[in-house]
């Protein structure tokens, strides 16, 4: 038989049909289904040779095969079907054994596939944008498939994967073998070193309980090793600076050229905290950790540091790129036992000198920043005592002016428990609003002395005036007592009282006492009303119970707002007086070396304040401008006033309050 064209190219036991087509050569039966020939390019006749030939342009088998009969007949025998399923069993065992079965070599990695290349960064082609790999793997394809010029074959390399200063490529057994040739070639200037890689396979159906897998064991114990050689006994320091240039790490293939600690070093705080069965061990094993050189420009990657060791007292984080103070953030709240931080060669190095309040605050018993001693061990040991209370207290701050302040409060404490109606007469009028409201949410504590439980509620809660449990509004405004006489009416239904002694027991009171501008003038003679006094007071007091001979303990506060009385009332009238009663609490004590807000004021100075306030309503001059008038005029008032009333035209608009009329 004479072909009208050459046979088709390509490999041998290819089908024609899957390479694209043939080009000549017997078309029959096209419609058919695909045109079958042999090793010749002959057409194949026998039905039975289809199962050898019907793979997939991949090489793997496509799906069922389908064996046709021999007769005429489409259909074919239920004999031919038999025997056309046998010979396909045959064509698969046969294509097992020829590795043409292969569905998922591109994602299973079989034994003898992978090779370590050890080379790329030594070479030229490391400054790449990509570190060289490209590079490398063309260089590889091209030098492996031009060894073997017989088959004229080309080497694929499947897979690769960058770790520290080696490659790992997968290809298929054949082209691994022709990649081997290629060890001690010269790639850009650097010989290669090829050797077999065998990727860790984890033991499948492994259950909890019965340990790790012997390659993770062998990383632990290889992670083990690496802290073995970075810890000093003598000075209980762990040293992890520059984990990248690690040779145990790098022998491990833990970096892959993109990051440096944030894979590794979790990996390392969980196995160095397995070392110890507690954390007092922690505390006595290691004192100081360094993390010097590790490209740090936060502490997210060393975040689990502060995990492993919160009671760290030393740490170096030098040659960082450390930039602001938020770059510890990651640490929160922990590492608050720091004694010593150093971040020479960091960014944030230059705004020290501003951030130092800002480190130490954080940081509440750190000495030495930077090498230089920011605390003395005193001063740690009162941040000790200020970071118990983390709210800090003040003493009272009393601001009387010409002793009003403190000559009410010592009549109020005597009268209020002896003689309540003479109290209403001496500083109550026709004005004057009481209110009492019960907080029993409060926390207790245990009642001292006597007094063995909480007295009881029931005598206060019909008056209580407590806006947060009660909203509604006419019940508001009815348990607001106003006038005198209501207010006395009222106070005779309450328990009766006894106040500590303000004289031998003033540690249970908290009192403080500040002016208080602009109230109106019960006189009606000054627009811009009067000045006053805002009195705070804070303590206990025990309270007669019915039920009971032993009184009970109740703490309380009270707020009064004292003015100037009006025509035929007293010369000192309280405006507003407000009670709250809560469960008994000792009160919170300023520490012993806690200074005074603000010193209090002798006589002479309290007179200068009443007599500048006093210019001031007068003039409508600011405080600061009638203090200078008043220093000029020797604190003569009327001196003062001529002299402001000659100068008034050349004051500057700043001299005056912004509601004064000039």
């Amino acid at each position: 038989m004479k072909r009208s064209s050459p046979a088709p190219r390509g490999p041998r036991n290819s089908s024609p049909s899957v390479r694209g087509g043939g080009r000549g050569g017997i078309q029959k039966r096209r419609a058919a289904g695909p045109v079958r020939v042999d090793k010749d390019g002959d057409l194949v006749m026998d039905p039975t040779a289809a199962g050898e030939k019907r793979r997939s342009g991949r090489g793997g088998l496509e799906g069922r095969v389908t064996v046709r009969g021999t007769g005429r007949d489409r259909g074919g025998s239920s004999r031919g079907g038999i025997s056309g399923t046998l010979k396909t069993q045959q064509a698969i065992i046969k294509g097992m054994n020829a590795k043409q079965a292969n569905v998922l070599e591109s994602r299973i990695s079989q034994p003898g596939t992978q090779l370590r290349i050890v080379g790329l960064a030594a070479s030229k082609a490391a400054s790449n944008p990509d570190g060289g790999l490209e590079s490398l793997l063309a260089f590889l394809e091209r030098k492996a498939s031009g060894h073997d010029t017989a088959s004229n074959r080309s080497v694929k390399i499947k897979k690769s994967l960058r770790k520290g200063d080696s490659v790992i490529i997968t290809a298929s057994p054949e082209d691994i073998t022709e990649i081997q040739k290629l060890n001690n070639f010269t790639f850009a200037g650097a010989p290669l070193k090829i050797e077999a890689y065998e990727s860790p396979v984890p033991v499948r159906g492994e259950k909890k309980g019965e340990g790790p897998s012997p390659s993770a064991q062998e990383t632990k114990e290889k992670l083990k090793a690496v802290l073995a050689s970075r810890y000093n006994v003598e000075l209980k320091l762990l040293n992890l600076s520059a984990l990248a240039q690690d040779v145990g790490l790098r022998e491990m293939g833990v970096f892959d050229g993109t990051t440096t600690t944030s894979k590794i070093f979790p990996a390392l705080m969980v196995v160095c905290g397995g070392l110890f069965k507690s954390r007092q061990e922690k505390r006595d094993a290691i004192v100081s950790v360094t993390l010097a050189d590790n490209e740090l420009a936060d502490v997210t990657d060393v975040a689990a540091l502060a995990e492993t060791f919160p009671d760290l007292k030393n740490l170096d984080l030098s040659r960082n790129k450390i930039s602001q103070l938020s770059n510890f953030n990651a640490w929160g709240s922990k590492m608050r036992n720091l004694s010593t931080l150093l971040l020479t060669g960091n960014p944030i190095e230059a705004q020290l000198a501003t951030l130092k309040d800002d480190i130490m605050k954080r940081y509440p018993f750190l000495e030495v920043l930077n090498g230089v001693q920011v605390r003395t061990p005193e001063e740690v040991a009162a941040a000790l005592e200020i970071a118990k209370c983390p709210i800090p207290l003040a003493a009272p701050d009393f601001r009387d002016v010409g002793q009003v302040g403190e000559n009410f409060i010592r009549q109020f404490i005597a009268l209020y428990d002896t003689n309540r109606p003479g109290l209403a007469a001496t500083f109550y009028d026709a004005q004057s609003i009481f209110s009492l409201s019960c907080n029993m949410n409060a926390p207790t504590k245990k009642i001292p002395g006597n007094a063995s439980k909480i007295p009881p509620w029931a005598p206060y809660l019909k008056l209580s005036r407590n806006l947060v449990r009660i909203n509604n509004l006419p019940t508001q405004m009815s348990r607001a007592h106003r006038g005198q006489q209501a207010i006395q009416t009222l106070w005779s239904t309450l328990p009766v009282t006894k106040h500590p002694d303000l004289e031998t027991q003033a540690d249970k009171y908290l009192i403080e006492c500040h002016p208080l501008p602009g109230l109106v003038d019960p006189t009606g003679q000054s627009a811009r009303g009067v000045d006053g006094l805002i009195v705070t007071m804070h303590g206990e007091f025990a309270e007669q119970q019915a039920d009971s001979a032993e009184p009970g303990i109740r703490s309380f506060s009270r707020s009064f707002v004292l003015g100037p009385g009006g025509p035929g009332g007293p010369p000192i009238r309280v405006i507003s007086d407000m009670l709250s009663l809560r469960a008994y609490g000792p009160l919170a004590q300023p520490s012993n070396n806690q200074q005074t807000a603000t010193a209090v004021m002798n006589p002479e100075q309290q007179q200068q304040e009443a007599i500048t306030m006093q210019l001031v309503e007068k003039t409508g001059m600011t405080p600061n401008y009638a203090i200078l008038c008043l220093t000029e005029t020797q604190w003569d008032l009327e001196k003062a006033y001529i002299v402001f009333s000659a100068n008034k035209a050349n004051l500057p608009p700043d001299a005056f309050m912004p509601s004064a009329n000039r």
